[in-house]
């Protein structure tokens, strides 16, 4: 990235205090006694631990699909959830970025759409195909809430074509296919090349309403990956990652390097990646500037073969996890500041992605419980609690049964 224009930001963005860069002994030693960030760990098949994995997995789908354009990259071309839990499940045809079809945050509506479990019912009137929308606490990230029309971020979902074909295949996509395979006693599993990326996008006009210190949209252009919805750009901000290559899946989350505060409260680590391998939280500040994630020779080395633009440089990994707790049974936490934190109302530092997701389930009826989905507003960490799937059936880690039309 050309210096002229990341430093005159960096000094608008960077707070005063510099951030904290120590050894991931330190990180483990200063996180709360009740959680610590997720760790690396191993990877079915795989040589390297889970950062390297995610990683390359990152710079295969957000290569440009087509050799001879930057945009859209291979995930944008991917099945939304709209595609995929439908009466008629289709994979789209061409370019799928120009259309897409953003959804409410579950995280989100389980914390203000169900008052108790029994509230549990078909959510794709409120939940799929929706406009952006206002996040579920803006005040957290210092998120604009004034302005015409309201400040908004948008959210969706993509599924690689493996796992496209899987769910429609054995008929996953409907409630009744979902209680046909509930009577059958159908053990769902993901095939291992399933993968799904959650990612947020924000107009770039709020962005820069957000970020004054980015200047201008064509700068935004520079430092952004952005895409072109509706006639109206988009940013992206942040962006989840699960891959069934362990029967826990792996998961990884990656933010833009200037979300205000993404290594608040719970640190960022990769060992893989990024040159800093850790950064500790601000404990004086929050929605503070980390600063730059400069890339290792390696990962350098992956996105120039792969033909990655240069924004994608500006996206740093945040950890990622393979298991529920650490082996003395402290639980592991991972969330994102804007998927988690801003958008869905919820808690970073009590957030753990396979927690969460083991909850994906369904009943006889091919509905997910209300016991399962009460479980969401407390945002899990730790194991799995029997108690709340008793009498369903675990849908492999995946919450998009909750549009099962």
């Amino acid at each position: 990235m050309a210096r002229s224009v990341l430093e005159p930001i960096m000094r608008g963005l960077v707070s005063a205090a510099a951030c904290v860069v120590m050894g991931q002994a330190a990180l483990a030693q200063d996180a709360a006694s009740v959680a610590r960030l997720a760790q690396p760990g191993a990877v079915d098949g795989f040589q390297g631990n889970s950062d390297a994995f995610i990683w390359q997995h990152f710079v295969k789908f957000t290569a440009p699909a087509s050799p001879s354009q930057p945009s859209p990259v291979v995930f944008e071309t991917w099945a939304s959830d709209a595609d995929t839990f439908s009466q008629t499940p289709r994979w789209p045809a061409g370019d799928a970025s120009q259309t897409r079809s953003f959804q409410t945050s579950a995280l989100l509506l389980a914390k203000t759409q169900f008052a108790a479990p029994s509230d549990a019912r078909d959510l794709r009137s409120v939940a799929i195909s929706v406009p952006c929308k206002a996040p579920g606490n803006a005040a957290v990230g210092g998120f604009p809430t004034h302005g015409t029309p309201t400040p908004c971020i948008a959210e969706e979902v993509r599924r690689n074509r493996p796992q496209f074909d899987y769910i429609v295949t054995n008929k996953l996509n409907t409630q009744a296919g979902l209680a046909a395979a509930y009577t059958k006693a159908f053990k769902i599993e993901m095939p291992l090349d399933a993968i799904s990326v959650k990612v947020d996008w924000v107009p770039v006009p709020f962005l820069l309403q957000w970020l004054p210190q980015l200047r201008d949209a064509d700068n935004v252009r520079r430092l952004y990956h952005t895409t072109i919805s509706n006639q109206q750009e988009y940013a992206l901000l942040s962006m989840h990652v699960s891959s069934r290559q362990n029967p826990n899946w792996v998961w990884g989350t990656f933010e833009h390097q200037f979300n205000p505060g993404r290594c608040d409260s719970i640190g960022c680590s990769d060992t893989f990646g990024a040159v800093n391998r850790t950064v500790l939280p601000n404990k004086d500040a929050i929605n503070t500037q980390y600063g730059a994630c400069p890339k290792t020779p390696e990962l350098t080395s992956l996105m120039r073969a792969a033909g990655l633009s240069q924004v994608w440089e500006n996206y740093c990994l945040k950890s990622t996890q393979v298991d529920y707790t650490a082996a003395d049974g402290t639980p592991y936490v991972l969330g994102n500041s804007v998927i988690e934190g801003i958008v869905g109302n919820g808690t970073i530092p009590a957030s753990s992605c396979i927690t969460c997701h083991s909850y994906a389930s369904f009943g006889p009826n091919g509905k997910t419980p209300g016991s399962a989905i009460a479980m969401l507003p407390f945002n899990p960490s730790g194991r799995t609690i029997p108690a709340a799937l008793e009498g369903a059936r675990q849908f492999d880690f995946m919450w998009g049964v909750l549009l099962a039309p």
